[in-house]
């Protein structure tokens, strides 16, 4: 039994408050290709999805209402071009699998998927109560935006897991391997394309009321 391994470098998307444009970026996708002969000797097929969360907040103490926007824009460390945004989602994908040739053909008997999420978002010290409405009206939005972005690459996880587990057999591991990690990564593209269709639909989250100027 041999197993390979793929992965994607992390992906961003950042909320751009009103009047600044949003930067998607993107690094070039690296493959890594593991083999190793394994002692176990039973075969079975099975998929595992692993999701990890986790959210880095900045801190945001505002003097006033009046100055909240300002505040915000301040503090905030998601900085690219000259532009501030007060959210980003990153999300880095990997995939292992594992297989069994017999007979002429390979088999993959296991997938395991592992998404790592990773959200920056504000966090508000005010004791201020006119602070605190617009931040409690504002904020869930922005949570919802980014949280969206963090469901397709979600849904994509789980896609990767089902997909490879349900390649047929090949004539040899080296094109199973091959076309693993190629439907692995056009998954992966087709993730970058929803995620950018994705703005577009809410523009960039100011239909979600995102933006935290709708709420000033």
């Amino acid at each position: 039994m041999y197993y390979g391994s793929g992965f994607t470098n992390p992906q961003i998307w950042r909320l751009a408050p009103r009047g600044e444009s949003l930067c998607l970026c993107y690094k070039e996708r690296v493959v890594k290709v593991l083999l190793l002969i394994s002692i176990f000797l039973s075969f079975y097929s099975s998929a595992e999805t692993k999701v990890v969360e986790s959210t880095l907040f900045y801190e945001v103490a505002p003097a006033s209402k009046g100055s909240l926007l300002e505040t915000v824009n301040s503090a905030s460390p998601i900085r690219e071009n000259g532009d501030v945004f007060h959210g980003y989602t990153k999300y880095e994908i990997n995939w292992r699998f594992w297989w069994k040739s017999n007979n002429k053909q390979c088999v993959f008997t296991k997938v395991e998927t592992t998404l790592k999420l990773k959200y920056t978002m504000p966090q508000l010290r005010s004791s201020k109560s006119d602070v605190k409405v617009v931040w409690s009206n504002w904020y869930p939005n922005l949570e919802i935006h980014e949280k969206g972005h963090g469901k397709l690459a979600k849904d994509t996880a789980y896609k990767i897991d089902k997909n490879l587990l349900s390649l047929g057999p090949k004539a040899n591991c080296n094109l199973l391997e091959k076309a693993g990690n190629k439907l692995a990564h056009k998954l992966i593209g087709e993730l970058k394309k929803s995620s950018k269709q994705y703005d577009l639909n809410t523009n960039h989250g100011e239909t979600q009321n995102a933006w935290l100027y709708l709420h000033l």
